[in-house]
């Protein structure tokens, strides 16, 4: 069924919004990429990543696990430079990210024929050499929605693709509680039509991030023809501090 190819879409998506990282003052050897990290420093990261990000226990019950991965500088300025105002592989290094980790979840009986509520969530966590430069990538990523070309870009990663067409896209911030250091919310609004199911379908997507030192946390919700996407996006950013609190402090 093409609507996959949206919600990998939406993964993608997460990425670019909510750039994650790690948080606390945990020791990782500083290194400006991953590549270039030696293999106890790689595994340390990985073991922290894992450790700060949600679970299948945080989600509402019925989600399993997709796949997982680990994303280093160079796959993550590949995923994000088709949008307006991407940090480039040279601003990852700069800010001192050292490696990403991306989960996707999903709920079966949600990808019916056409799928209904919340049929996804996308968990991430980054890792950074320090809170300055995490704080710096998180303001960047922020100012992301506001492009003028931001929405363009995002409609134009369906069509190009030839599976998915979207229309009448609108972006909205959240508010949040004062959770971590930083936060961030956004609401993603949109219709699409799917060849494959042959019906329109109204979208919306919760991308919700948190900055706790040197490390960042995000989740994205995805959910069809319901007004919003499971739980509370504050609940959600409540959880993921909890998470980047327990890994790092």
């Amino acid at each position: 069924m093409r609507f996959a190819a949206l919600l990998g879409g939406l993964g993608l998506l997460a990425v670019v919004i909510a750039a994650c990282g790690g948080g606390g003052e945990s020791e990782v050897s500083p290194a400006a990429s991953a590549t270039a990290a030696s293999a106890e420093d790689r595994a340390r990261a990985e073991e922290l990543l894992k450790t700060a990000a949600l679970r299948a226990e945080d989600l509402p019950e019925g989600f399993t696990l997709d796949e997982e991965t680990f994303v280093t500088n160079e796959e993550s300025a590949s995923k994000e430079g088709a949008f307006p105002g991407a940090p480039t592989l040279a601003d990852l290094n700069r800010f001192g990210r050292i490696l990403g980790y991306e989960a996707a979840y999903h709920r079966e009986e949600s990808l019916g024929s056409p799928p209904a509520g919340t049929v996804s969530f996308l968990v991430t966590t980054d890792i950074y050499r320090d809170s300055e430069g995490a704080g710096e990538h998180f303001d960047l990523v922020r100012g992301q929605p506001s492009d003028p070309g931001f929405v363009k870009a995002f409609e134009e990663q369906f069509v190009g693709s030839g599976s998915v067409d979207l229309r009448d896209t609108s972006v909205s911030p959240i508010s949040l509680a004062d959770v971590g250091d930083d936060r961030m919310g956004f609401e993603i609004r949109f219709k699409a039509r799917d060849p494959d199911l042959n019906s329109e379908l109204d979208l919306v997507a919760h991308l919700v991030a948190v900055r706790r030192g040197r490390a960042i946390g995000a989740a994205t919700v995805l959910a069809v023809g319901s007004p919003s996407p499971s739980g509370e996006p504050g609940d959600l950013a409540q959880k993921l501090d909890e998470r980047l609190k327990d890994a790092f402090e």
